[in-house]
Formats: C-alpha cells, sequence, structure tokens
C-alpha cells in the first residue's frame, strides 16, 4: 500500500468512527432547532449550485461547507456574502482565511442572522411594539492537506440577542465540524487554458500541460455538541461528489445528500444538485453560469446563478424560487458575494 493510501486511510477511518460515536449523543428528541439559520450556508457559488458544495468548497467559504476544503484553498481568501430574504430578514458571511505553508490553512468567519422592527402580539392579539432579533455565530476553522486528502476542522460560539425595551443575550457553544474531502482522477490539461481557480487545483507541470483532479469527494459532519440556552442544534452530515468535465472550457457537476438528526414530522434527510458551466476568455478572467435544485420530501428549491472572476476578484449572483412553498407568499431570494484569493 503507497504512503498517499495509508495516510488517507489514517485519516478516515478516526473521522467516520467519531461521526458514528457522536451520532446518538447529537440525535434531537424532538427538540426546535435553536439555530436554523445556520444550515442557510455561504456564499452566492454554493447557493447557484443548490447547496451542493460539500465536495468542492476551496475557498473562504470553506468554514462554514467544509472545513477540509482549507487545505486547498489559496494563500489568502477573503469573501462577504449577503443575502437578502423573505419577511424582512437578512443574512450576512464573512470570512477571511491564510494558509500556513506546508502545516495548512486556518479561517475566521462570522455569521450574522437578523430581523429588524418587526410586530410583536401577546396571546390575545394585543399589539405589543417592535422588536428587533439578531443571531451570530463565529467560527475558527483549521484544514490541511495530505498528498490529494483533506482533512479540516471547525469550532464555533453562538451569541443570540433579543428584545423589546432591553436586549436579552444569550450565548452557547456552537459545536465542532469535523470534515474530510478528497481529489482523484487527475488529468493533464494545457496550461494556457487554466483559469485562476483551476490553478489551485494543480499539483504538477510539465511541458505546457498542468495535472488536475477530475473527481472530488467530501464528507462533514457538523454542530457536534452544539447548544444554545435550552435549546438544541441538531448534528448535520453532509456527503458529497462532484466531477469537472473539461472540454475547451469546464462543466462541474456536484451532487450532495444530507441527512439532519432529528425527530420532527418533517423529512430530515435532503438531495442536493447543480452544475456549473466555466468559461475562461483567458488565465486570469472567467465567467460562469450556474443552476441547481434542492429537494425533500417536504419542500423543492430551485437555483439559479452567476459568477465573474478577474484576477482572484470574484463576484457572484444567486436567485432561489421556490421559497413560497415554504413560507406563505414569500417569493424569490436574492444572494451576492464578493470574494478575493491571491
Amino acid at each position: 500500500m503507497s504512503i498517499t493510501k495509508q495516510r488517507l486511510l489514517c485519516g478516515v477511518i478516526p473521522v467516520l468512527l467519531l461521526i458514528l460515536a457522536v451520532s446518538p449523543v447529537c440525535f434531537a428528541e424532538g427538540e426546535v432547532n435553536a439555530m436554523p439559520h445556520l444550515r442557510l450556508g455561504a456564499g452566492a457559488r454554493s447557493i447557484g449550485l443548490g447547496g451542493a458544495f460539500t465536495a468542492i468548497a476551496e475557498d473562504a467559504t470553506a468554514t462554514v461547507w467544509n472545513p477540509a476544503g482549507l487545505g486547498s484553498a489559496a494563500d489568502l481568501s477573503l469573501n462577504f456574502s449577503t443575502q437578502r430574504l423573505s419577511l424582512d430578514r437578512s443574512h450576512n458571511f464573512i470570512a477571511l482565511t491564510k494558509a500556513l505553508g506546508t502545516y495548512g490553512s486556518i479561517g475566521l468567519a462570522a455569521t450574522n442572522f437578523g430581523v429588524s422592527d418587526y410586530d410583536l402580539y401577546d396571546a390575545q392579539g394585543e399589539y405589543g411594539g417592535k422588536s428587533d432579533y439578531s443571531s451570530n455565530a463565529y467560527s475558527l476553522s483549521y484544514g490541511i492537506a495530505v498528498g490529494h486528502f483533506n482533512i479540516g476542522l471547525t469550532g464555533r460560539m453562538l451569541m443570540d440577542n433579543f428584545g423589546v425595551d432591553s436586549v436579552e443575550n444569550q450565548s452557547g457553544f456552537g459545536g465542532v465540524d469535523i470534515g474530510i474531502m478528497g481529489h482523484a482522477l487527475h488529468i493533464d490539461i494545457a496550461e494556457k487554458m487554466m483559469g485562476q481557480a483551476l490553478h489551485a487545483h494543480s499539483n504538477e507541470a510539465h511541458e505546457g500541460h498542468i495535472q488536475v483532479p477530475t473527481f472530488h469527494y467530501g464528507i462533514v459532519a457538523k454542530y457536534l455538541g452544539a447548544s444554545l440556552g435550552e435549546g438544541t442544534v441538531p448534528m448535520v452530515v453532509d456527503v458529497g461528489v462532484a466531477y469537472d468535465l473539461y472540454m475547451g472550457n469546464v462543466v462541474t457537476f456536484s451532487a450532495d445528500i444530507e441527512q439532519e438528526f432529528v425527530n420532527l414530522d418533517e423529512s430530515a434527510f435532503s438531495m442536493r444538485s447543480g452544475v456549473e458551466y466555466t468559461i475562461f476568455t483567458n488565465r486570469s478572467t472567467e465567467f460562469s453560469l450556474r443552476a441547481g435544485i434542492r429537494a425533500s420530501r417536504d419542500v423543492q428549491n430551485l437555483f439559479g446563478g452567476f459568477g465573474v472572476n478577474i484576477a482572484g476578484l470574484q463576484l457572484d449572483y444567486a436567485i432561489q424560487d421556490g421559497m413560497a412553498r415554504e413560507i406563505n407568499g414569500a417569493g424569490s431570494n436574492h444572494y451576492v458575494s464578493v470574494s478575493y484569493e491571491f
């Protein structure tokens, strides 16, 4: 057995055993999720793909999707995302990652979810004034690559703010995320067609060609041991695969399955899939079109979007339709993110 395969097994087996060990502990018996907005994700690129991002999250949003992706991240990566949701809700995300050479990469991230000036009514329907709600999550992530295999870890703290006349605060432990990611089926392609993002995957160069992987896989267990006040944050396990098809430009197909460990009448199992077509105008400019779908037994959502990358500066937009099936009259949601890598 090769050294790379031995390292792969040494990394994967402990992670899988840990996930299996903590699953019974993290199974929420009929509890309401204290922080459901944590599952909104981050980054308009991933949203445009329907959230099928577990196997390809290798930018600053890996701090949310799969910390193992930090092992393949650029030297320095910054992402700011904002989502304008229905019912005057907002969801904002900012993250910074930095490579530490052969010692992997670290990432710092902050997520905010809030509602401003909403009306309060008591049990008798009497108006009780207006209130604000804000929920924040702060995380520290680490990821490292060993050959074609990555492993990562995220720790998270939570803070909830709510009040009418005065602000009430509560804080809690946001749990630990443990993820793995791998890359396989490498091929040689002409270096002249390589874009900014693809250079991050390359690991060998010879005679004007770069060797890049075409198959990607990932698994992550999220929110292990998380709680906020008397509420719980159920554990979630995501498993994803992706494939890059090179034909002058690049088509990426991705798919995820997700299981939330909670006892509710609604389905806790969902599937996500997406496709991205990336056009390289030259080595420093890319344009991408995206589409995705997320489906469970109870809810189906469609996604779409696009992105433009110029010398590492990327602007992404995504739209989500189908929310009206979840919340009457909610309509579409819009997502915008700006990121920079070098």
